[in-house]
């Protein structure tokens, strides 16, 4: 092949690839969702070991009103003993439900997976974390201080 031709060529694929690409539109831009607030039933839970199978704690949110129907939201609840900042936190996730509700045996199995003491109270924190379902745009609620008691199983 001469010169010529290979220049052709090359000039022929250049113009082809330059009118094969189409420009993607923009892609869409979401508003940003507000932090929740963070509410529980009661900021003080000391159940009976004959309560176990009740439920001693029910933390619930506001929407953070994020631009995509609110059953995909995600939602990520953390209870820690006070004054960890959550470092070492027990953590439920949750899609598309505003509420979680712990009957007094799991909440006494965190409790006691802290070593906290049988029949004495003990400061607790909760808070929520929402985001998109794909983690994006995460935004994180208020922090609840809980007093809990531990029961002898």
């Amino acid at each position: 092949m001469n010169k010529n031709t290979i220049k052709g060529y090359l000039a022929a694929a250049v113009l082809l690839l330059a009118t094969a690409c189409e420009k993607l539109p923009e892609l869409p831009l979401y508003k940003e969702g507000v932090d929740p607030v963070l509410t529980a039933s009661s900021t003080t839970i000391a159940p009976l070991p004959a309560d176990s199978n009740k439920t001693a704690l029910t933390l619930s949110w506001t929407n953070p009103g994020y631009a995509t129907d609110s059953a995909r939201y995600k939602y990520i609840i953390q209870i820690d003993s006070a004054g960890r900042n959550f470092s070492k936190a027990v953590s439920r996730e949750v899609s598309g439900t505003r509420s979680i509700s712990m009957t007094a045996k799991e909440l006494n199995t965190i409790l006691l997976d802290y070593g906290f003491q049988f029949n004495r109270a003990y400061d607790i924190d909760a808070r929520v974390i929402s985001s998109y379902a794909n983690n994006n745009e995460r935004r994180t609620s208020n922090t609840v201080k809980l007093k809990a008691t531990p029961y002898k199983v």
